[in-house]
């Protein structure tokens, strides 16, 4: 048997784009940056060193005052005259806010991005980078500059920054950003690795400060992680919703599919999350009832002005009641289209939506990207909605919310109602399918005997985030990494732990093993509704033998999951060390974009233990129509648009994306275990 949706699994970071790799295919060898690698390494730490002041680096400043105009320089020229005749019209201007939530700022970027991405060399490339850096808005040229390294194929394997250490305004709030400025104003030295000083300052998060948020305060170390908000960042910078397959080839990624199961996804992580801190269910909303849920982010914006505040009980004035009702035209289209099971498009061609891997279609039509079927039909669901909820057209232009940056949008509540509510849609086209079948669950020969857990120990540590771009600097290029200022902050972390998984197989060959983490439940149909609350939390291929086998797992290695990244300072001193013949600078995916973070891998526990289940799957392999990292470097590269990057080839979220017959549903090959979650009130030291 062979299921018909290509995809994966993808699990708590379907969330991701496949960042860590199996045991089973273990990473060999060493490779090392060369001169021109590391030349061009350099440059990109350079140009995104204090974003908002002009460039100090005198080899750059040639090129700040025209980008490269000759035709023979672009692989695309119609897309950058175009580009060319909107910028002399004018574009958003350098300190004015920026949203990507905003049309007309979306294009703009995409033009910026089109402009970097049609260069035809990286000595073009180059030119123009600088210049955009000196000429265009910031926000803009941020963007557009990640999603070029991102999706151009000559600049696999470079890392970026952090984006909080890039622009920490947007993940520091402003008591913070004070402090920092304040301090070098009063110590001259601070901020110098010789002072002999530590350079830290201490970072709270917004539940600190006496605003409840009912009861949403109890999750900001959760919702304002700067881990968890880079993360989605990074994720809608390498499948940008406004980037179709002209660019890079994300529908073979099935990049529909990918976002519904992202979301629903990071939908079930924050439902986890609630439900350890003893709150309900995610509150469901209507437009015409004013939402009670309000927002204040605390954050400021480089130039002072404080993020757009929602408050509680908020409504839309009579001015936006025509967006309202766009807004649910477009839901009602989507329902109904859903219901009838199939569309017409304009050629008369028919779509079927009750093939299984329709689901890659229902994502592009709900999240409006340019491989939809029809954009002009069923809208702009998030960008509308968006707007809606952060003051409306009026406003949203000149006065952004956290909802309107990809950045800061899980800090809000909010996004967390919005997102439950459009995958009501995903679960809608589920449960027209049929469930699955005995045989499609069952892998005859194979039974899972027993799962044993280490102790499971939650608990907060500090975290030190190089924020020195907050603070001017006027020393040359070589000596900057001897600065750095650290925002230092709790975060939630865990401690390792390994399972040990016995299977029994009846006989010699490859399968591969699921594990999700869920709510627990204490009738066994409980899981109908709790299924969409499981978090997928590894996956991996397995050689077994015939006989007892023993899998010892580490979530170390748990394929989704990445570690901390290294600071902005330190990563560009080792690039400096090796660019100038010291250490060589190693190509690996350490400093991996395309990750779930690993110390959020388990919800906070309990010191008396909270329980969880854990719910274990081994399934035949079903080898993948291209071979996982069959056509990109896995050892330093994401594989973004490879459509190589999966295991096999079953669904995201199988065998828990359908409706279930417990008539037959728990087979031998499957095995749930309640395990209790601990926490530690000892802050561990830094």
């Amino acid at each position: 048997m062979r299921l018909t949706v290509v995809a994966i699994a993808l699990g708590l970071v379907a969330l991701t784009s496949a960042a860590s790799y199996p045991t089973s295919q273990p990473v060999t060898g060493v490779k090392y940056a060369d001169k021109e690698f590391l030349y061009k390494q350099k440059f990109f730490f350079e140009v995104l060193r204090n974003i908002h002041l002009p460039l100090q680096f005198e080899e750059y400043l040639p090129y700040t005052k025209s980008y490269v105009t000759d035709e023979s320089k672009y692989t695309n020229f119609q897309e950058v005259v175009e580009f060319f005749n909107y910028y002399k019209v004018g574009i958003l201007g350098k300190g004015e806010l920026f949203s990507i939530y905003n049309k007309e700022y979306m294009k703009q970027t995409y033009l910026v991005f089109t402009f970097f991405f049609n260069s035809v060399d990286f000595d073009t490339f180059y030119k123009n980078v600088v210049w955009a850096r000196e000429n265009v808005n910031e926000g803009i040229f941020i963007q557009a500059l990640t999603m070029a390294v991102f999706h151009r194929p000559d600049l696999k394997g470079f890392v970026l920054p952090a984006i909080y250490e890039i622009y920490p305004y947007y993940f520091f709030n402003t008591e913070v950003i004070h402090s920092v400025t304040f301090r070098k104003l009063y110590d001259q030295k601070f901020g110098f690795v010789s002072n002999g000083k530590y350079n830290v300052v201490y970072s709270n998060y917004t539940a600190t400060y006496p605003v409840e948020y009912f009861g949403e305060d109890k999750l900001s170390y959760f919702t304002e992680d700067i881990g968890l908000n880079a993360y989605y960042y990074y994720f809608m910078m390498d499948y940008p919703y406004f980037i179709g397959t002209e660019k890079s080839n994300l529908y073979k990624d099935r990049r529909g599919e990918l976002y519904l199961y992202m979301y629903q996804q990071l939908i079930a992580r924050y439902y986890l999350e609630r439900q350890v801190n003893f709150m309900g269910p995610i509150e469901e909303f209507d437009y015409d009832i004013p939402l009670k849920t309000g927002y204040w982010s605390k954050l400021s914006y480089y130039n002072g002005i404080p993020f757009f505040v929602r408050n509680d009980y908020y409504s839309f004035s009579k001015d936006f009641y025509y967006q309202v009702t766009v807004l649910k035209d477009y839901e009602l289209r989507i329902r109904q289209v859903i219901d009838k099971g199939y569309y017409y498009l304009e050629d008369g061609s028919k779509i079927d939506l009750r093939k299984p891997e329709s689901v890659d279609i229902l994502g592009n039509m709900i999240f409006a990207n340019p491989d939809s079927v029809d954009n002009d039909f069923f809208g702009y669901l998030e960008m509308y909605a968006r707007q809606l909820y952060s003051g409306g057209a009026k406003f949203y232009k000149f006065f952004p919310s956290a909802l309107m940056h990809f950045e800061t949008s899980l800090r809000d509540p909010f996004f967390y109602q919005l997102y439950n509510r459009f995958l009501t849609f995903y679960y809608q086209f589920k449960h027209y399918l049929q469930p699955y079948t005995y045989e499609e669950l069952y892998f005859k020969g194979v039974e899972i005997k027993g799962v044993v857990f280490d102790k499971l120990l939650t608990y907060f540590d500090y975290f030190d985030s190089d924020v020195s771009n907050v603070i001017p600097m006027k020393t040359s290029g070589e000596k900057f990494f001897d600065f750095s200022v650290f925002a230092r902050q709790k975060r939630i972390n865990h401690k390792p732990f390994s399972y040990t998984l016995d299977v029994y197989s009846e006989a010699a060959g490859k399968g591969v093993v699921r594990v999700y983490m869920g709510p627990k439940f204490y009738d066994f149909k409980q899981l109908e509704y709790l299924k969409k609350y499981f978090v997928e939390v590894d996956q991996y291929l397995y050689d077994f033998v015939a006989g007892k086998n023993t899998i010892v797992r580490n979530s170390r290695d748990f394929y989704y999951s990445v570690r901390d990244r290294t600071t902005y300072t330190d990563l560009y001193k080792k690039i400096m060390t090796a660019y100038n013949g010291g250490e060589k600078f190693i190509l690996d995916n350490s400093e991996a974009h395309c990750g779930f973070p690993d110390r959020l891998l388990l919800p906070k526990g309990l010191p008396s233990g909270y329980e969880m289940t854990f719910y274990f799957i081994v399934t035949p392999y079903y080898a993948p129509k291209v071979q996982q990292f069959s056509t990109y470097d896995y050892t330093y590269s994401c594989g973004v648009g490879s459509g190589s990057k999966y295991i096999d080839d079953l669904p995201f979220g199988y065998p828990l994306d359908r409706d279930i017959d417990f008539s037959y549903f728990y087979t031998k090959n499957m095995y749930f275990k309640d395990v209790l979650i601990y926490h530690s009130d000892e802050v561990k030291p830094f």
